[in-house]
């Protein structure tokens, strides 16, 4: 009599469980539809921020730091450096003394020449100015005394002749007369003479060969002048002296030739920032563009600055002259690095950044990592930039 009653209550059961299943099925649908809805929308505002948001591009890599201007003061001549007036560090204007080498020796020889032009040009203005009154006169007396000797020479002659001829004189103090007038004629053909170059003055030649003579010695003294101011080595430029201390410490006293270094100057209250850019890249590069740089020396740092110039020709990265800038590598906007292949080069185009060193942290040879900041873009632009330049010149070679 039990069982039917169990029976009847039991039939419901497969109704319920029909209900729970279709309810489980609609909360089922409405939660993959409210899935589908927010996830187009979050597609639609990602794609509208896509493309119509505005991002920077930023172009970055690595640098080098150079000076704005450096100069070698270098010895002009041979010698021994005798001071040196710099130090490490030292800031100096153009033409400041740097250092002095000894010109002893040529100063001698500057003195030497000097007092041979003088003498010289005195020969010459008493050349050119010709005998004075009184040295004429004095010829002339000169003359008239060599006459008397002369008349009296013949006169003793004619009578030791007679003499001689009587055999009243020696062959011998006869021989001794004749000599003597002989003498006394040729005295005063030289009086006579000397009487007339006096009358005659210098002559062009002379006065010519005594101009030529003191060309020469001009031509000496210039040339010693030049070797003593070239014993003084002066900064060939503003800026400041970076060659080490110690190193400039061991310089006094040792001999140097011509040509040698004595100090580096480098003008460092400005720099230059050398960043080696893809090729890929470098077409966002503009002069004036601004620059954010940060150095691994000063990694708290932020330096700020300008592209100053573009290169002209497009480097290799692999070669030797780029080669500090190769363990870095360069990329494009992002944090993201890429690096070629060895068989395959990196092409890259030096930029310039000037960059205001007031505070001398930025020391030349210094290294980091820079950013230019290159305009906005969309992000859609930003995040398709890679394949469009793959699609446009890469496959554009397929047909």
């Amino acid at each position: 009599m039990n069982r039917p009653v169990a029976d009847a209550q039991q039939t419901p059961e497969p109704s319920e469980s029909s209900a729970t299943s279709k309810a489980a099925q609609r909360r089922k649908k409405r939660s993959t539809a409210w899935l589908v809805v927010r996830v187009t929308v979050l597609s639609g505002v990602l794609g509208a921020l896509l493309w119509w948001g505005q991002l920077e591009l930023r172009i970055t890599g690595p640098f080098i730091v150079l000076p704005i201007h450096n100069a070698d003061a270098r010895s002009e001549v041979d010698g021994t450096i005798e001071e040196l007036y710099v130090d490490e560090g030292t800031s100096v204007r153009q033409g400041d003394l740097i250092a002095r080498l000894s010109d002893r020796d040529n100063r001698a020889l500057l003195q030497k020449i000097e007092a041979q032009i003088a003498q010289t040009q005195a020969t010459l203005k008493m050349l050119e100015a010709g005998p004075r009154p009184e040295e004429i006169e004095l010829a002339q007396a000169t003359v008239l005394r060599a006459e008397e000797k002369r008349k009296f020479a013949r006169s003793n002659l004619e009578r030791d002749r007679r003499l001689f001829e009587q055999n009243l004189l020696a062959r011998k103090d006869f021989e001794t007369t004749e000599q003597t007038a002989v003498d006394a004629e040729n005295a005063l053909i030289e009086a006579q003479k000397q009487l007339n170059v006096l009358r005659a003055g210098a002559r062009p030649e002379e006065i010519e060969a005594t101009k030529a003579n003191i060309a020469g010695l001009e031509s000496q003294r210039k040339y010693l002048e030049e070797q003593v101011a070239s014993a003084r080595v002066v900064s060939p430029a503003d800026g400041i002296i970076v060659t080490p201390s110690r190193q400039l410490e061991q310089m006094k006293h040792q001999a140097v030739k011509q040509g040698d270094l004595i100090a580096k100057v480098y003008d460092i209250k400005t720099v230059d920032v050398q960043t080696p850019v893809s090729e890929k890249d470098i077409a966002d590069i503009r002069i004036g563009q601004e620059v954010v740089l940060k150095t691994r020396a000063y990694p708290d740092q932020t330096f700020f600055g300008t592209v100053m110039a573009i290169g002209t020709t497009v480097q290799d990265l692999s070669s030797s002259t780029s080669s500090s800038f190769a363990s870095s590598g360069g990329s494009q906007g992002g944090s993201s690095r890429t690096s070629a292949p060895a068989a395959w080069p990196v092409n890259t185009v030096l930029v310039t950044t000037r960059i205001k060193n007031e505070s001398l942290l930025l020391k030349p040879g210094m290294t980091g990592n820079i950013k230019v900041s290159c305009g906005q873009r969309r992000a859609f632009d930003l995040v398709t930039r890679r394949l469009a330049r793959t699609i446009k010149v890469e496959f554009w070679s397929w047909w």
